[in-house]
C-alpha cells in the first residue's frame, strides 16, 4: 500500500471562497447538500483529512452546478479534523485516520446516510473521494452497489488489491506527488467494465490541489481543479445509475 508523503507534509490553505449548499442533519450527522432538490443523479463525497474545507465544498458547488447532480458530503470526522500543528508526522497520522476514518469505522455511517438518501428516491449514486476519501470510496463501491461509479482524486494509501476487489468503474485522478498507478489501472481493465474506467494524471499539480490543500489563486491550479471537475461530471454522467 503506497502512502502519499505529501500527504502529511502539505498543509491546507486559507481560503475565502462562500460555498453554496447548506448543512443538513441526515442521520443523526452533519451533511453538506448542493445542488438541485430534484436532481436525478446523485454523488456522494468524502473529504479529505481536513474536512469540510472550504475548497473542498468549492469542488462540490462546482460539480453540481456543472451537471445538476445533488452533491452530499457526509461529516464523517465529526469535526475531527486534521490539524496544521501536526504536519509532518506521518506515523502519528496513519495512526489516527486509522482510528476514527477506517471503512469499518465509517462504513456503517455512509450506510445510515444512503439509507435516507434512498427514502428520498435515489436508487444509486456515484461516490468521490479525496486523499483518504478515495480509498473509502472505492471500498464502498466495491462493496454496496448501491454505488455506481467512483472518483478517486488525488488519492492517498494507494493499493493494487483495492483494485483487485473493485465492483464498479473507477476514474483515476493522481497528482504528481501520487505513486504511479498503472499497475493498479491494469488490474482494472481486467474486469468485466474495465473498458469504462479511466485514469489522468496531474503530473504540474501538488497532492490536494482540487481540495483542502488548493490553491485558487493561482491561475494553474484552477485551471486544472476546472479539468478534474469535467472529468468527473463527464464519467458520473454516462455512469451513475448505469448498468455496469
Amino acid at each position: 500500500m503506497a502512502v502519499t508523503q505529501a500527504c502529511c507534509c502539505i498543509p491546507p490553505v486559507e481560503s475565502n471562497y462562500k460555498p453554496v449548499g447548506t448543512m443538513e442533519t441526515i442521520a443523526n450527522m452533519s451533511n453538506y447538500v448542493v445542488g438541485p432538490k430534484d436532481a436525478k443523479k446523485l454523488v456522494v463525497v468524502i473529504y479529505d483529512i481536513f474536512g469540510m474545507h472550504n475548497n473542498t465544498m468549492q469542488f462540490c458547488d462546482r460539480l453540481a452546478q456543472q451537471c445538476g447532480f445533488r452533491v452530499v458530503m457526509p461529516d464523517l470526522l465529526h469535526g475531527d479534523y486534521w490539524s496544521h500543528e501536526r504536519m509532518g508526522d506521518m506515523d502519528t497520522l496513519v495512526a489516527w485516520i486509522t482510528r476514527v476514518g477506517a471503512l469499518e469505522v465509517v462504513a456503517p455511517e455512509l450506510a445510515e446516510v444512503k439509507k435516507h438518501l434512498e427514502s428520498e428516491g435515489f436508487s444509486s449514486a456515484g461516490i468521490l473521494g479525496f486523499c483518504w476519501g478515495a480509498k473509502i470510496g472505492v471500498a464502498m463501491a466495491a462493496e454496496d452497489s448501491f454505488y455506481s461509479a467512483a472518483t478517486m482524486v488525488h488519492p492517498s494509501f494507494v493499493d493494487v488489491k483495492d483494485a483487485e476487489k473493485a465492483n464498479a468503474p473507477i476514474l483515476a485522478l493522481p497528482s504528481k506527488d501520487e505513486p504511479d498507478m498503472t499497475e493498479y489501472m491494469n488490474v482494472l481493465r481486467q474486469k468485466p467494465f474495465g473498458d469504462k474506467c479511466e485514469h489522468h494524471r496531474f503530473d504540474d499539480m501538488p497532492h490536494g490541489f482540487c481540495a483542502a490543500r488548493g490553491d485558487y489563486t493561482d491561475e494553474l491550479n484552477v485551471k486544472r481543479a476546472t479539468e478534474a471537475i469535467q472529468l468527473t461530471a463527464n464519467f458520473f454522467n454516462k455512469y451513475v445509475g448505469a448498468k455496469n
